[in-house]
């Protein structure tokens, strides 16, 4: 149908042309009918020349002209994609939902969910609804990029969730919450439509680094400075994408910095456990001893008594925020553990993409700020 219809355009075109030529031929004043025989001259012989009769130009002679234009028109009727465009309706494509499986954690249940359902609730567990709709938005492509990347087999490990693609344990994957949870957890209807619509207006959209989908970490609150993700995982090298970069003002969030307050003996106590054969001078300021700090301002390596180890393992070891710390002595007998920042510092930070969306930047600049050199695009199926 559509190359009858062009080759009818083409000869409609043509037609309609030497229909305009004879009716502004201003020589003639006229139209004429072509002949391959002198009308009553010759019968039954064939004759080679050519003979014109002169046609009135009268309204009735135009109309028999454009008749047959008009029949091509109606009987050949334009495609749809064009009658869709000239109506301006949208046409839609058929773009079949996307599934995950997940391990949901407190239910011990794995089950198939629609992603874009999912991620509902993964964001409204993962960010506070309080927090700028582009914040929101920047949240739910990441975490977006995250459950397609390990449902694609990319990163992580699936042991810890029974072969399904994500769990909803967060020290693992990702934390996701019912609306019934949020409901009953201080949220309201008007608060999960607005994280429901910043899931929508992303659909489909996920960050990629040459052409693959990138591990999107994220975390609270950088203190200042995100982290590159070697400091923290060394095993797994470079990233160009998970960088150190400077944050915006997070201070004015709770999660900013903290202070726990320990006695020796405590942290005594813990090292030991891990570490039986650890001596200790029983000096806090002789035994503590921060040996190097990462580009971003953060312990990398520490000593404790005789034993040396990571920021990160010291972090763990103490229940502690984060890995950016200053140490104190309120007493011969005590460690005040003054924290910066919330979370291993990775990627993009909570808090961060918070203040940067009340300044005015989009999701996509803000995942393209804390994200070096990566897309944000449609995903490819």
């Amino acid at each position: 149908m559509q190359a009858l219809r062009q080759k009818c355009m083409e000869i409609s075109h043509e037609y309609l042309y030497n229909i305009i030529n004879f009716i502004m031929d201003r020589r003639n004043y006229g139209v004429y009918r072509r002949y391959s025989k002198k009308p009553g001259i010759n019968k039954g012989k064939d004759y080679t020349g050519l003979f014109r009769e002169r046609i009135p130009l009268t309204p009735e002679n135009i109309f028999l002209l454009i008749l047959p234009l008009l029949l091509m028109l109606i009987l050949v009727p334009p495609p749809k994609d064009v009658v869709a465009e000239q109506a301006e309706i949208p046409i839609e494509e058929n773009v079949e939902p996307i599934s995950i499986v997940v391990f949901y954690n407190n239910d011990s249940v794995i089950d198939k969910a629609d992603l874009e359902e999912y991620l509902i609730g993964v964001v409204a567990a993962e960010m506070p609804h309080s927090y700028n709709q582009e914040a929101l938005k920047a949240q739910a492509v990441a975490a977006r990029t995250f459950a397609v990347s390990r449902a694609r087999g990319l990163y992580g490990s699936f042991s810890e969730h029974f072969g399904a693609d994500v769990c909803t344990d967060s020290s693992h994957c990702q934390s996701w919450i019912s609306m019934d949870e949020f409901l009953e957890t201080g949220g309201n209807e008007t608060d999960w439509a607005k994280i429901s619509q910043a899931v929508a207006s992303t659909k489909n959209i996920v960050m990629t680094y040459a052409g693959q989908l990138i591990n999107p970490l994220y975390h609270s609150n950088s203190g200042g400075a995100t982290e590159s993700i070697e400091a923290v995982w060394s095993n797994l090298g470079e990233v160009p994408y998970l960088k150190s970069v400077y944050s915006p003002d997070e201070s004015v969030y709770n999660e900013f910095e903290g202070s726990t307050v320990f006695t020796w003996d405590e942290i005594k106590k813990k090292v030991k456990n891990k570490y039986p054969k650890v001596e200790f001078k029983n000096d806090p300021t002789q035994d503590l001893e921060i040996i190097s700090y990462t580009s971003s301002g953060r312990i990398e390596k520490i000593r404790l008594g005789s034993i040396e180890m990571p920021g990160t393992e010291l972090r763990e070891l103490l229940n502690l925020p984060s890995t950016n710390l200053e140490f104190s002595f309120p007493d011969e007998n005590s460690v005040e553990i003054i924290s910066k920042g919330f979370g291993h510092g990775v990627g993009m930070s909570q808090c961060g993409a918070d203040a940067l969306g009340k300044k005015g930047y989009s999701y996509k600049e803000i995942l393209e700020f804390y994200y070096t050199g990566i897309s944000v695009e449609e995903l490819r199926h």
